[in-house]
């Protein structure tokens, strides 16, 4: 039996209102409804949905089942850090990256990077480069105000996470030296990414790397990709960087289970 997941127009869960997730069968039984915000599952019947019941507590024997169907799974799917969830998305399989509140509550410090001044003339507009006014300290008028919060984070399409890295390295590959920052019709360093950004794991997910700001370095994604593909250079390179941290943080860029 194959299933297609479709969000179809119209179909909404009665209880939240939020759009269902209609599982579609080619075979004899009925279809499946899905809500995710109310986690309720749905058969479809001829013009009628028929709540299914679901248990929120889980016996000793369904977690054993678990288990089971877990060790399964290929090793590439075995993702054990804290916040490493996999997602499903059209294109394969996606983590998730933690949020600022998780972060805090997992690491008991606060991520800090928050802040991120790329200009080369301090008394200058971030967004144009002309001199402040007297009184202003980061934008020469409001227009330039505005045009920099929608570059930085209306349309700079990166989590919260990783771009605080990305600030934290003043967005430069931390191998190559390559400059990441988005350029503006003005030539002023912006702080969003250029397209060609990408944020590494030292300690890989799958090796129960966490999301711990010193597991975590901007690369060029031209970098990433031959470390990847194992170029003696490049891996020695980051691997060097990655063991002086792990002498300091280690406890806290990979995950051990008790």
């Amino acid at each position: 039996m194959t299933y297609k997941r479709i969000k179809a127009v119209g179909a909404y869960c009665p209880d939240c209102q939020r759009k269902l997730e209609i599982l579609l069968n080619d075979g004899d039984q009925n279809n499946l409804c899905i809500c995710f915000r109310c986690r309720t599952v749905y058969e479809i019947h001829e013009t009628s949905l028929h709540k299914l019941p679901v248990s929120k507590q889980t016996t000793e024997s369904e977690k054993q089942q678990l288990a089971r169907l877990v060790e399964v799974l290929p090793d590439k799917y075995h993702y054990k850090g804290k916040g490493s969830q996999l997602r499903e998305t059209n294109n394969g399989f996606q983590r998730n990256w933690l949020s600022l509140a998780a972060y805090e509550q997992q690491f008991n410090e606060a991520l800090g990077y928050n802040q991120c001044d790329l200009r080369s003339v301090p008394n200058s507009c971030k967004w144009c480069g002309a001199e402040l006014p007297k009184g202003r300290r980061s934008f020469c008028k409001d227009s330039c105000s505005r045009n920099y919060s929608k570059a930085t984070f209306t349309k700079r399409h990166m989590a919260t996470l990783p771009y605080r890295i990305a600030c934290r390295d003043n967005f430069y590959c931390q191998v190559s030296g390559e400059d990441l920052a988005q350029i503006n019709r003005h030539g002023q360093r912006i702080p969003a990414s250029n397209g060609n950004l990408a944020i590494h794991h030292l300690v890989f997910v799958s090796q129960n790397g966490t999301d711990y700001e010193q597991n975590l370095l901007t690369l060029s994604a031209e970098v990433h990709r031959a470390y990847h593909a194992g170029d003696p250079e490049i891996v020695a390179k980051v691997n060097k960087i990655r063991d002086e941290r792990l002498e300091k943080c280690q406890a806290k860029m990979r995950f051990t289970t008790k």
